[in-house]
């Protein structure tokens, strides 16, 4: 029987996810020495409550993914982790949705009457 990789298992298991920007140099490089998000967050939640993956899409975003058991662990580790940020893709000029065309306008939300 073959075995599910753990991410798949998370990806089912977890109700929070989030998906944080890359950060330049890595985080082992930008957040310095002692301050691993895997360590922190087994020390804080313990094992098997919270998971943190790398990801990637094939538009070269890369960053990483934070899977927690609440809103409230997610928020936590990012206080603690101050560094990264949300990797907001409806930001882009690129992304189009039938409410948001050519990215976000810095202009007031219009309600649309059909």
């Amino acid at each position: 029987m073959a075995r599910t990789p753990q991410k798949k298992t998370d990806d089912l298991a977890f109700p929070v996810r989030v998906l944080l920007q890359g950060l330049p140099g890595g985080f082992a490089k930008d957040l310095g020495p002692g301050r691993d998000p895997h360590i922190w967050l087994s020390e804080t939640y313990g094992l098997g409550n919270a998971e943190f993956y790398g990801w990637s899409t094939v538009h070269e975003r890369d960053g990483y993914a934070l899977y927690t058991r609440s809103l409230a662990d997610a928020v936590r580790f990012l206080e603690a982790f101050p560094e990264f940020k949300l990797a907001d893709g409806t930001e882009s000029i690129v992304y189009n949705s039938p409410h948001v065309t050519n990215g976000r306008r810095n202009r007031p939300y219009k309600m649309r009457r059909w």
